[in-house]
């Protein structure tokens, strides 16, 4: 009968550990969703920034004797 419990008990408390583990991993790979997407937009604005500075750096060329 107490080997009976102890089994129940283990049983309940890897499913507790499971779930835990299943939320951690989901909000987890939610959060890194969210950090990929604002590292996409700052990758294009560095983009943009990188013509920007080659335009100028142009336009400095030609304006130099």
């Amino acid at each position: 009968m107490v080997v009976l419990f102890v089994w129940i008990g283990a049983v309940v408390f890897a499913a507790v550990i499971l779930g835990f583990c299943a939320y951690e991993l989901t909000w987890k790979s939610k959060r890194l969703q969210g950090d990929l997407g604002k590292l996409q937009a700052l990758s294009t604005q560095l983009t943009d920034l990188q013509g920007e500075v080659s335009a100028a750096r142009s336009r400095l060329i030609e304006v130099r004797p």
